[in-house]
Order: structure tokens, then C-alpha cells, then sequence
């Protein structure tokens, strides 16, 4: 591999860990999970940049591996009956605790709402935000089309915003 192949994949990675971390432990809700899908993604891009040929679609590449591999390991463990019940995530401090429960207790809610939605609707979500994926990229990357990804997104945010406030308002 050439030492401008190894400065563009170390420059990839650099740029897309993170966000191919969050997205791939809110599919799989374990960190540990997480952490071997992306280092697998990455694997599998370092083996295959040479053969990709539009450097534009390498982000698009990464995310529909991820999101295969990360699929995989769903229906593995849903074939061997396993429940990861991992939802760690990374986790602000703040030196105000009563900060740092709403905070919590604000992503519990949104994580056990977005458990209890379709897939397809929950997966909208998590790539556009936790991605910071563009409308498009995610209806490419799901194969289905922009507006339907707008009208998935706009559901799972109108049902994330009632579970939110029904939990400030105590209804829960």
C-alpha cells in the first residue's frame, strides 16, 4: 500500500470513528459490539481502498457496512435468543447532578421509545443524527426514497417529543 493510501485511510478513520461508533452502539446497544463492528468497517476498508473508486462515496461505503455487519449481529443474537442489555453511552459530566439524571433519564426515554418503534423508523433517526448524514445519503444508504426518510424522521421526532414531554410532565 502506498504511503498516500495510508494517509487517506488514516485520515477516514480519523474523521468518521466517532460517528460510526454512536451509530453502530445505538443499533447494537453494546459498546463492545460497537467497538468490533467499526474496527471490522475499518478493517474491511483498509483491505478494500484500493479498489474503491469514487473517493465521494467512501462515508456512504463505511455507514452500509456498518449497517450490515451491525444487522448481522442482530439477527445472530436474535437467533441464539441473547438481549444485550449494554445501553452505556458516552456520557457528559456535569458537576450538577440533577444535570446529569435529567440528562440520563432524557436518553433512557428516547432510547426505550426509539426500542419500541419499526426498525425502518428508529434506523431513520439514528443516521441522520447520530451520523449527521444528509436526507439523501440516508435514503440511499436504506434504499428507499428522500421523502420518505423526511416522513419517517418527522414521525420518530413528533414520538420522541411526546415521550419527552409526558416524562417532564410525569405521565410516565
Amino acid at each position: 500500500m502506498q504511503n498516500t493510501q495510508i494517509i487517506d485511510f488514516t485520515l477516514v478513520y480519523n474523521k468518521h470513528k466517532k460517528a460510526l461508533y454512536h451509530y453502530v452502539l445505538k443499533i447494537t446497544k453494546s459498546q463492545m459490539k460497537a467497538e468490533d463492528i467499526v474496527h471490522d468497517v475499518f478493517i474491511k476498508l483498509f483491505d478494500n481502498l484500493s479498489s474503491i473508486v469514487d473517493t465521494n462515496k467512501i462515508e456512504f461505503w463505511i455507514f452500509k457496512t456498518a449497517r450490515n455487519l451491525s444487522i448481522d449481529h442482530l439477527r445472530q443474537t436474535k437467533r441464539n435468543n441473547l438481549r444485550d442489555v449494554d445501553i452505556t453511552d458516552c456520557t457528559v459530566l456535569s458537576e450538577d447532578p440533577s444535570y446529569t439524571y435529567e440528562k440520563n433519564e432524557t436518553k433512557e426515554i428516547i432510547m426505550s421509545t426509539l426500542n419500541k418503534m419499526n426498525p425502518e423508523q428508529s434506523e431513520v433517526f439514528l443516521l441522520k443524527e447520530y451520523s449527521g448524514m444528509s436526507y439523501r445519503e440516508v435514503a440511499d444508504l436504506m434504499e428507499i426514497s428522500e421523502e420518505l426518510v423526511k416522513s419517517r424522521l418527522y414521525k420518530v421526532r413528533e414520538k420522541l417529543k411526546t415521550a419527552i414531554l409526558n416524562l417532564n410532565s410525569g405521565e410516565l
